[in-house]
């Protein structure tokens, strides 16, 4: 009997796999709109469907692509992002992709792999924390949380040493390689059904899952850039008001060079792949430093300056924002700023836009 449930399992097993190879792939057809934003698992998965849809009508429309950590997501109330959105004075669209984690490392391997970054342009936002901790000399689980190691292998990528040098000291061990490699096999199966098959049968499920820029996101959206409220905000400590500075603790490592080299090789591997890109030097909670760790504040500000220091010796773009470090009002903890923050952030980026497109 279990001998039986075996080869009848093994046969629907491998029926399954020569049909998936029978359903022809789906294109994506054109659109007019820029997306806002992909999954994070179909960037992952560098699945050519959604990743070139994406920098295609990023492109078409002239806008940006916004790349950052966990300051750029999405807040309760605006991000610097959905305040450029909302200007219509700019007249150009800014897409998103942003998670904590997000370090210029884990876009390396779609920069090299799809032709469709020549000519894009991208706002990088650099939050001065990752120069702390543990993440100040990489952080495998972020990276493999980002990026497929066997998609990366098996692309047909040029070949540049300074990315493998740092792609390597994010390498996980042997039994997630393993997993990785089962799981691309099986996901390119699968998906020739939940993908391929499902859209060339209803391909208007294809656009209804899709997220366009929208002005109606925005549309309620505060624009006059108040300070937060004294009774949400402590500005002691430059914090939200229900926030303990003691619940975790930033610990700066300027001696760490890991961070450094990653932005360099961003900087060198935008340039040889043809992206405009422009770097925001994002600011650190300064008040909170000098009133609960003041010992720390100088490795902070050396963290800050190195990381301006590599901006300004390889000659890259970047908008300078870490003057806002001392601006009451603009941190929530220890190192996401707030919507006020981003209201101050979006006022820089738009100087800049309006300056590039002139």
């Amino acid at each position: 009997m279990l001998a039986w449930v075996g080869v009848t399992a093994l046969v629907a097993l491998l029926l399954w796999m020569v049909v998936a190879c029978l359903i022809p792939t789906f294109h994506a057809p054109e659109f007019d709109q820029q997306l806002y934003t992909i999954r994070h698992q179909d960037l992952r998965d560098n699945n050519p469907l959604y990743t070139d849809l994406l920098l295609k009508s990023i492109k078409k429309n002239n806008g940006y692509l916004v790349l950052g950590t966990s300051e750029s997501h999405t807040h309760e109330n605006a991000n610097y992002f959905d305040f450029l959105n909302e200007d219509t004075s700019l007249h150009c669209g800014f897409s998103i992709i942003a998670g904590a984690g997000r370090t210029p490392c884990v876009y390396f391997p779609l920069i090299q792999s799809n032709d469709n970054v020549k000519g894009l342009k991208v706002i990088f936002f650099l939050n001065p924390a990752y120069g702390c901790g543990k993440v100040a000399s990489s952080n495998v689980d972020y990276f493999n949380r980002y990026v497929s190691p066997t998609i990366y292998k098996r692309s047909n990528h040029p070949k540049n040493q300074d990315v493998d040098n740092i792609l390597q000291k994010n390498k996980g061990n042997i039994l997630d390689r393993i997993e990785d490699e089962l799981y691309y096999h099986f996901d390119n199966i699968r998906r020739k059904y939940y993908q391929d098959l499902r859209f060339r049968i209803h391909e208007e499920k294809f656009s209804e899952e899709l997220t366009w820029i929208n002005p109606a996101f925005v549309e309620s959206l505060p624009s006059n850039g108040d300070r937060p409220d004294s009774s949400q905000h402590n500005y002691q400590l430059n914090v939200s008001a229900d926030f303990n500075v003691h619940s975790y603790t930033l610990h700066p490592h300027p001696e760490e060079t890991y961070r450094a080299d990653e932005l360099r090789t961003m900087i060198h591997l935008c340039k040889e792949r043809g992206i405009d890109i422009v770097f925001v030097a994002g600011p650190y909670n300064h008040i909170a430093f000098s009133q609960v760790h003041p010992d720390e504040l100088p490795k902070m500000q050396q963290v800050t300056k190195g990381m301006l220091h590599v901006l300004n010796e390889e000659g890259a773009k970047y908008i300078d924002c870490t003057d806002l470090s001392t601006v009451p009002g603009t941190f929530r903890d220890w190192q996401h700023h707030t919507s006020y923050g981003g209201y101050l952030i979006y006022q820089r980026i738009k100087d800049y836009v309006e300056k590039e497109n002139r």
